[in-house]
């Protein structure tokens, strides 16, 4: 709950920033997040996904510096091949459930970000960013008809470098790498590649 009303804090300043900061510019991104899952998440979803969006606001206080907000959604999936045995805890019982395996994990991360452009005149516009906030991570098994899930937030960290190449008057392409960090007793991890749009207004 602090984490949450910390993000609201941070928005509604982003917010005030904007109105006093009249000669600044807005921009609003979507994007398409393909993502190679790390540590934990690739040992319980290993495949490499194609299956990402992501959406970010960014109102640039300075040339060289936008603050903003960004969400989305990343889900990985794994067939387990043949059959498995898993034993797990239902209503405080153990239970050996048999059968065909997938796990899934869903990420959905809340972040305000900060990013710094070291060439914001040129026609290539490289920069560094760092989002802090959380992921909301979502894993669950499914054996036969049985489903066990284990939902939980973490706080995270996700360093960013990506460009932007103008296409038109108000309108970029936007590439970008991000690592994402997630920390907790089963910690996310993962590094997307996003591939999308940036509009100025």
């Amino acid at each position: 709950m602090r984490f949450i009303k910390t993000l609201i804090i941070l928005f509604t300043l982003l917010l005030n920033v904007q109105l006093l900061k009249a000669q600044g510019t807005s921009q609003f991104q979507v994007n398409y997040t393909p993502s190679l899952p790390l540590g934990d998440v690739a040992d319980y979803t290993g495949n490499f996904s194609f299956r990402g969006v992501n959406i970010a606001y960014e109102y640039h206080i300075t040339e060289y510096l936008g603050l903003g907000i960004t969400t989305g959604i990343n889900t990985y999936y794994e067939d387990i091949k043949g059959v498995e045995n898993v034993k797990v805890d239902i209503d405080g019982k153990i239970v050996t459930l048999s059968g065909k395996r997938y796990n899934y994990t869903n990420s959905v991360p809340i972040l305000a970000t900060a990013n710094y452009y070291l060439s914001p005149e040129g026609q290539l516009r490289p920069y560094v960013g760092l989002g802090i906030g959380g992921y909301y991570v979502m894993k669950w098994t499914e054996i036969g008809q049985y489903q066990v899930r284990d939902n939980g937030f973490q706080f995270g960290l996700a360093p960013r470098v990506g460009v932007l190449q103008p296409l038109a008057y108000g309108l970029d392409l936007h590439l970008a790498a991000q690592y994402n960090a997630g920390f907790g007793e089963d910690p996310f991890s993962s590094v997307d590649f996003m591939v999308g749009f940036a509009w100025k207004f």
